[in-house]
C-alpha cells in the first residue's frame, strides 16, 4: 500500500509507539542524543504482552524528520505532561514522564542506549491509570538500525508498517 492509500483507521498510537525512541534524536549540543544517520531505518519492537513477536517497521529518516518528531514530542509533552524529564550519560538516555490521556494517566520510563548514530537499543515501561484497553502495565523493548539509503521513491518521513502499509510520519505529526 502507497502513502496515497493510507488508512485513517490507523491508530495513531501504533505509530507513535513504532518511532517513540525517535522523537529525541537529531539535537546538535554535546548534552543531546547524537543525531541518526540520514537513510533507512529498521526499528523491530518487542512486547512482554507478545512475547517472541516481533512487529518491524522501516522509516526514511533525515535530519528535518528528526527535527520535526523532537518538534512534536515536545509539545505533545508540554500539553500533556506533568512531569517529562531526560537525562543523558554518555550513550544512556532516561526519559521519565507522568501524562495525562483522557482519563488516563501513564506514568512511563524509557532507556535508551546509542551505538553512535546508527543504532539504538531501547527498554520502555508504561502505566496506565485506569486501565487503557484492559492494559495495567506494559513493556517494550526497541532496537533501530540505520540499514542504508533509502529506497528510490521514498521521501523523509515515509515509514512502512509491518502490514505493508506506507505513511509519511510529518503528515501524521499533522506537518
Amino acid at each position: 500500500m502507497t502513502s496515497s492509500h493510507r488508512n485513517h483507521l490507523t491508530p495513531l498510537p501504533v505509530v507513535l509507539t513504532s518511532v517513540a525512541s525517535l522523537c529525541f534524536a537529531g539535537a546538535a549540543s554535546a548534552a543531546e542524543p547524537p543525531v541518526l544517520k540520514s537513510g533507512l531505518w529498521e526499528v523491530v519492537r518487542m512486547s512482554a504482552q507478545e512475547p517472541g513477536r516481533k512487529h518491524v517497521t522501516t522509516m526514511c529518516l533525515d535530519d528535518s524528520v528528526q527535527a520535526e518528531m523532537r518538534e512534536f514530542g515536545m509539545g505533545v509533552a508540554k500539553s500533556m505532561c506533568s512531569q517529562n524529564e531526560r537525562s543523558l550519560e554518555g550513550t544512556r538516555m532516561v526519559t521519565t514522564s507522568v501524562c495525562k490521556m483522557g482519563p488516563q494517566t501513564i506514568t512511563s520510563k524509557t532507556v535508551m542506549t546509542f551505538k553512535g548514530n546508527t543504532a539504538y537499543h531501547a527498554d520502555g515501561s508504561a502505566t496506565f491509570d485506569p486501565p487503557m484497553a484492559n492494559v495495567r502495565e506494559s513493556n517494550m523493548s526497541i532496537d533501530a538500525k540505520w540499514t542504508g539509503p533509502c529506497k528510490p521513491g521514498q521521501k523523509p518521513g515515509d515509514m512502512t508498517l509491518e502490514n505493508g502499509q506506507t505513511l509519511n510520519i510529518k503528515q501524521q505529526m499533522g506537518k
